[in-house]
């Protein structure tokens, strides 16, 4: 007796262990009417995803700074949207978890006068403001591009490019970017920074990471200089941020970066290469030493389409789990609104960079890939956009995917009792929708996009079927309430 309850009480200590650290997967798009992008995330000690970008209204022509907030399951998000002066611009580019506080790095666009200013904030757990600065930027510039670390001094240090409007010779004016380096304290406080005027308006510096004994900083930048031609550029910075000297990276591979060390002296990045077989817009992944030498090199690709990073951050690791990713079938030409098909490109990889596994996500709509991080459970989140351009016009929703440390998207952990999922489909669909809940006595809206109500039904069982024949081909919004009018959740329809 006494050995079957030892053995009892082990089961349940084994399936409880299950439980607390089971793997969750989800896909979420969160649509709504103004053109949305998100470009990083982080993950705070619950296991729950924040993340940021903005989100821009066509008619005022201003965007505001843009809060996603995602229980780990996926199963529940909050909105929080920015905007101080309802004149200005705002985007968030950064978000950084440290010490129980998000804190966020974008910009402030003041239109009327051209000028720009660097935008912080530091919110609490719950995403209240507790602080917030803005920063000055020399001359009619402004942030196009930042990626930034909390360094071992706890110090934010920022890198990417600033725009400016120049005139040719013949009187033309084009566009020119600029590398900018600016290092605050975590009150917001400026210490140092510089910032580039260059002839070269392809001046770009992507990423920054702090060297292992924390004495300089590693920038990756392109065009920095034509030593080196195409090829991408390391750039060695004292804490001053005064430049040292400058490195090419190995291969030629440049751009976006994702700097990542997956060992005390090897740093993984991502990034593009020429037009040129073997390996023409594939996504190369690459190891370096501290000295830039070469460690290991692979290069991903599905068929003929083309391959890009990850807009902000292609690479992740925690713990054994190391990830690389890409856009694939990215359009060049339209890189925002395109009629393209394209997918989420995930790997995940050993630490000599040969996949352990390989998928693709999407492929029904244009998806672009802007970050991923390596999740605490195992897995994987990725962000990005997808657009339909059957069914939008200039507006783009946000795609957030969830898998585990297989790639897989499936439910795995516990899910609670009182918690009430939805599933319906098909979806695209035709003459019917199938509605199966984990609840009964609610109700389904189903509107068109002029807000007009087309279907209002009870749900009076957990599986139910509504007759669509009527409807033209287009696109739909439905909403959930409950028995008691409590509204519960939204999304798109789509009928072929």
């Amino acid at each position: 007796m006494d050995k079957l309850f030892k053995l009892m009480f082990m089961l349940f200590l084994l399936f409880d262990y299950n439980l607390i650290y089971a793997q969750s997967t989800f896909s979420k798009i969160i649509s709504n009417t103004d053109d949305q992008v998100i470009n990083q995330i982080c993950e705070d000690t619950e296991g729950n995803f924040v993340l940021v970008g903005r989100i821009k209204n066509d008619k005022t022509e201003t965007s505001k700074g843009y809060i996603l907030k995602i229980d780990r399951t996926g199963s529940s998000y909050e909105e929080n949207i920015i905007q101080p002066i309802d004149t200005c611009s705002y985007i968030f580019f950064n978000i950084h978890f440290y010490n129980n506080r998000f804190y966020l790095l974008g910009s402030q666009m003041i239109h009327f006068y051209n000028k720009c200013k660097l935008w912080y904030l530091k919110l609490d757990i719950d995403l209240n403001v507790e602080s917030e600065k803005t920063l000055g930027l020399p001359g009619n510039k402004w942030f196009s591009y930042m990626n930034s670390i909390i360094d071992s001094d706890t110090n934010i240090v920022l890198t990417g490019y600033t725009t400016r409007l120049d005139t040719n010779q013949n009187g033309g004016t084009f566009y020119n970017n600029d590398a900018f380096f600016y290092k605050l304290d975590l009150y917001g406080d400026s210490i140092t920074s510089s910032f580039y005027n260059s002839e070269n308006p392809w001046h770009f510096s992507f990423d920054i990471i702090e060297n292992r004994d924390c004495s300089q900083y590693y920038a990756f930048v392109s065009h920095f200089t034509n030593i080196f031609g195409t090829s991408g550029q390391k750039l060695i910075l004292n804490k001053s941020l005064d430049s040292l000297s400058i490195d090419s990276i190995p291969l030629q591979v440049f751009d976006f970066y994702s700097p990542t060390y997956i060992s005390q002296d090897e740093i993984l990045i991502c990034g593009k290469r020429g037009e040129e077989p073997p390996n023409d817009y594939a996504l190369n992944a690459l190891t370096i030493t501290e000295s830039s030498m070469l460690s290991n090199y692979n290069i991903f690709k599905k068929d003929t389409f083309r391959e890009h990073p990850a807009l902000y951050r292609g690479t992740s690791k925690h713990q054994d789990n190391i990830y690389i990713s890409a856009t694939t079938n990215f359009d060049y030409i339209n890189p925002f609104y395109s009629t393209n098909d394209s997918w989420f490109h995930l790997i995940k990889i050993n630490p000599d960079i040969t996949p352990k596994w390989e998928y693709w996500y999407g492929g029904d709509a244009y998806y672009q890939l802007y970050s991923i991080i390596a999740t605490s459970d195992g897995g994987c989140l990725m962000v990005g956009n997808r657009y339909d351009y059957e069914f939008q016009d200039q507006e783009r929703d946000v795609y957030v995917l969830k898998v585990d440390s297989s790639g897989l998207v499936v439910w795995t952990q516990e899910i609670q009792t009182d918690k009430i999922l939805y599933d319906l489909y098909p979806n695209p669909g035709e003459n019917q929708i199938h509605i199966k809940t984990t609840s009964e006595e609610h109700e389904l809206e189903l509107y068109n996009l002029d807000g007009q109500i087309l279907i209002k039904q009870r749900l009076r069982s957990t599986s139910n079927t509504l007759n669509t024949e009527s409807l033209p081909s287009g696109l739909y919004i439905y909403r959930f309430f409950d028995k008691e009018q409590k509204f519960i959740r939204t999304g798109k329809w789509i009928k072929k």
